[in-house]
């Protein structure tokens, strides 16, 4: 790197590592969740993982709610 701007091929090889990262992480879910392969019930990583997500969906939705309430109780206002 050459001072705090990368060149070009900097950026393509860190784009492909993380490519084959996400690559990897897609593998390794789809293997551990899918019905009768590898570990049943999924291993503790895999769970981990399975959790965040979950965790993350759920916050999205009620931030999602409270979006929409907020905006349902603005019209009524009016």
């Amino acid at each position: 790197m050459n001072g705090d701007v990368p060149d070009h091929r900097e950026i393509w090889e860190t784009v492909n590592r993380l490519r084959m990262d996400v690559s990897e992480l897609k593998g390794m879910l789809t293997m551990h969740f899918k019905d009768g392969e590898h570990h049943h019930p999924p291993c503790k990583a895999a769970a981990d993982v399975q959790k965040t997500m979950l965790s993350a969906v759920g916050a999205a939705v009620l931030a999602l709610m409270a979006a929409v309430g907020t905006m349902i109780l603005e019209f009524l206002r009016r």
